[in-house]
């Protein structure tokens, strides 16, 4: 079988269920196909079987994926966005272009369902970024002895959260959501990790008892050189929650013989550490040291470019020393979705058509580059009130879908 399948996303249903199950679990065989299954049926963290598609040949199942319904927050604004999940090729099918032209049709789908960014952890970045996408954001990993974290005050302000503590953890989530850059909007299936085994949620209270910072934490066992306990998550809506709440992984030294935490690179962190030297780590470099390793997951792209510009005058002004002559319109290349293509000015598109010279066109993913950093000229400009949590301008986007 040679012949190129024809590429039309149906709707999945109950019918489906068993043969997506199936599919999913030989692509992704960290899950059995008995759990894939369940969850199909009775509902997935971030969505459920109407955000799933399949493509059919043959009379089965040749291909699938999910188009969640998300939110996320941005520049001090709340985006609607398409998480692309599970993209998945039945074995028998591949190496046709089937993935590629499914991304395609889910793209155009999300667009014309009013989603202005598309958000995916990727199986492959070069594949992704053919389509348009690009990574945004990154995190150090530090492992560290607690003992070189200082103490810093209000850690005794830390509390394990009380049965109550899950809603308190979420209001705090959504006032910090709003002031960061890629968190998004969680509902109450998105806070089912808390839920895990072996996962504690402790609050940081102010003086005052009002609860603006928390961290989730999960540990590992072993001798104390061995034993870790991994910050899954830390929110604190200000300077005194977050080091009340660095100042309490400190005083877990008692217990645990290392700590690992992902920080945002704009926190600095290793300059938090007295000797921020991963443990066990050999010299990399001469004598310097390893200090953290990089993470990167997300990346993202622009499905409607339109929302993301503001008319004439209201948008962000261009950079210094940018390599282009931003007082030109601004020329697109975007060959998957064409209504992002062309030629803009003032907010909208006023020619599809790129010019015959085309040099200074820039491709979608350029774009989205430039409008996750916040310096596309010409897009909407966060309020007046909008100030970033902690004064951190970081790209996170901590579910993983």
């Amino acid at each position: 079988m040679t012949e190129p399948v024809d590429i039309a996303l149906q709707p999945a249903g109950e019918d489906d269920i068993p043969a997506m199950a199936a599919l999913w679990a030989e692509a992704f065989p960290e899950k059995p196909v008995e759990r894939r299954d369940r969850e199909l049926r009775e509902g997935l963290v971030f969505g459920d079987l109407s955000d799933c598609w399949t493509v059919r040949s043959e009379g089965r199942i040749a291909g699938a994926l999910r188009t969640y319904r998300l939110t996320m927050n941005l520049w001090g604004r709340q985006l609607p966005t398409m998480g692309l999940a599970g993209v998945a090729v039945a074995p028998d099918f591949r190496r046709r272009g089937i993935g590629r032209r499914m991304c395609v049709e889910a793209l155009r789908l999300a667009r014309e369902r009013g989603d202005v960014l598309c958000a995916l952890y990727p199986f492959r970045t070069a594949f992704y970024r053919e389509l348009g996408f690009v990574l945004a954001g990154e995190l150090h990993r530090y492992r560290f002895a607690p003992a070189e974290l200082a103490m810093y005050p209000g850690w005794d302000r830390v509390v394990r959260a009380p049965e109550t503590g899950k809603g308190e953890a979420r209001d705090i989530y959504g006032r910090v959501a709003r002031s960061t850059n890629g968190l998004l909007e969680r509902t109450e299936r998105m806070w089912s990790f808390v839920d895990r085994v072996g996962t504690y949620l402790y609050l940081h209270r102010n003086p005052r008892g009002v609860p603006t910072g928390y961290v989730v934490v999960r540990g590992r066992g072993g001798s104390p050189e061995r034993s870790r306990l991994r910050v899954v998550e830390l929110m604190a809506e200000d300077r005194e929650a977050y080091l009340g709440l660095l100042g309490w992984l400190s005083v877990q030294r008692d217990q645990w013989g290392r700590i690992l935490y992902d920080a945002l690179p704009g926190e600095y962190f290793h300059r938090r550490l007295s000797h921020p030297r991963t443990a066990a780590s050999n010299m990399t470099r001469g004598l310097w040291f390893h200090s953290a390793s990089i993470l990167r997951g997300p990346m993202f792209r622009i499905l409607d470019l339109g929302q993301v510009l503001s008319p004439a005058g209201t948008g962000v002004e261009p950079p210094r020393g940018m390599p282009l002559d931003w007082h030109e319109p601004l020329q697109v290349r975007d060959p998957q979705l064409p209504e992002n293509q062309g030629r803009w000015e003032d907010g909208e598109r006023v020619e599809a058509a790129l010019s015959t010279a085309g040099n200074g066109a820039l491709s979608i993913g350029e774009v989205t580059t430039l409008f996750f950093e916040g310096r596309l000229p010409g897009q909407t400009p966060p309020s007046d009130s909008w100030t970033p949590n902690l004064g951190l301008r970081d790209i996170r986007l901590f579910d993983e879908f």
